[in-house]
C-alpha cells in the first residue's frame, strides 16, 4: 500500500516516520522541501505536485492547519483522484466540512474518513496520539493498521464528521482545564501562597488533570515551547462556538485571553502560555 501525506509539520512528520518504520511507503507532498529534510532522510519520497502524489498512490493523507486549508487541498485532490481510492483527514477541522467532503467523495466513489488526533507533539513522536474517526466502519477497519502505527487509543466515532465533533469536545475540555489551572494560580498569588503548590500538593488529587501533568510545570516555567500552537487551538475553539448549540461561555473567555496573547505575540507559542495572561 503506498500512502500520500500533506502536511509534514509538527504533528505530521513524527506520524509520518512512524509509517516508515511500519515499511509502508510514504510519499509526501512539500512546498517547501527544505522544511521536512528530516522526513525525506528517513526514506519518504518527496513529490512536486499534489497531482502525482494523488495519482502515485492508495491512500491519500492530509495533516494541514485550518478548514480553508482542508478545502483548498480536498479541492485539488478531487481533480486527480480515481474511483476506489481513500482519504483520511487527520486536521482538526470543520464537523460540517468533513460531511461535506464525504459527501462529494461518495459521488466519486472516493472513500473520506475524518480522523483527527489528541496528544500533542509527544503523542505523535512516541507514537501514543488518540485518533478519533468518523466515516464508513467497514473503511475504519480497513485502515486502522495505519492508525495503529503512530496512535494508541483508536476509537470509531460513527458517521461523516463524528471524529471531528468529538475532538471539538476534546478541546473544549482542555480550553476549560487550562482556565481552571490559571485561576488557581491566581487565586494563590492573590494570597501570597506559593503557586507552585498547584502542582505539589494538588496534582494527585481529585483537581489533577492530563494538562497539569503535561503542562503545568511548563507554565509555571515559562515554557512556550509549542506541543500545539496556539494559533490552532483558536481555530479550534472557534469552530466549536461556531457550530455549537449551547453558549460555551468558558471556551469562549477563553478565546479572548488567548487573543489578547496574539496581540502580544504568542501566536506561534504552545497553548501553556495562557498563564501569561494571568501573571
Amino acid at each position: 500500500m503506498k500512502i500520500g501525506w500533506i502536511g509534514a509539520g509538527i504533528m505530521g512528520s513524527p506520524m509520518i516516520m512512524h509509517l516508515i518504520d511500519r515499511q509502508y511507503e510514504v510519499h509526501v507532498y512539500a512546498r517547501h522541501a527544505e522544511k521536512i529534510k528530516p522526513v525525506l532522510d528517513k526514506g519518504a519520497i518527496l513529490e512536486k505536485e499534489i497531482k502525482n502524489l494523488v495519482q502515485e498512490c492508495d491512500v491519500i493523507c492530509t495533516m494541514v492547519g485550518f478548514p480553508s486549508d482542508v478545502k483548498e487541498v480536498y479541492e485539488e485532490i478531487f481533480k486527480w483522484v480515481d474511483a476506489g481510492k481513500v482519504c483520511i483527514d487527520f486536521t482538526t477541522s470543520s464537523p460540517k466540512l468533513a460531511e461535506e467532503l464525504n459527501a462529494l467523495g461518495i459521488q466519486k466513489q472516493v472513500d473520506i474518513l475524518d480522523a483527527p488526533v489528541t496528544g500533542g507533539d509527544v503523542g505523535a513522536k512516541k507514537g501514543t496520539l488518540t485518533v478519533l474517526v468518523g466515516g464508513k466502519e467497514e473503511v475504519y477497519e480497513e485502515m486502522k493498521p495505519i492508525f495503529e502505527s503512530f496512535g494508541k487509543d483508536i476509537y470509531y466515532c460513527g458517521k461523516a464528521g463524528n471524529g471531528q465533533y468529538v475532538k471539538i469536545a476534546n478541546q473544549i475540555m482542555i480550553a476549560n482545564n487550562l482556565q481552571g489551572i490559571c485561576e488557581a494560580y491566581q487565586y494563590l498569588s492573590d494570597m501570597s501562597v506559593d503557586e507552585n503548590m498547584i502542582i505539589s500538593c494538588l496534582k494527585n488529587g481529585a483537581a489533577g488533570s492530563r494538562q497539569l501533568d503535561l503542562n503545568g510545570q511548563k507554565m509555571f516555567d515559562g515554557d512556550y515551547a509549542p506541543g500545539f500552537y496556539v494559533k490552532h487551538f483558536i481555530k479550534d475553539l472557534k469552530i466549536a462556538t461556531s457550530e455549537s448549540k449551547v453558549p460555551l461561555t468558558g471556551v469562549k473567555t477563553v478565546i479572548n485571553e488567548y487573543l489578547d496573547l496574539v496581540d502580544r505575540g504568542y501566536s506561534e507559542k504552545g497553548t501553556q502560555c495562557l498563564i501569561e495572561y494571568f501573571k
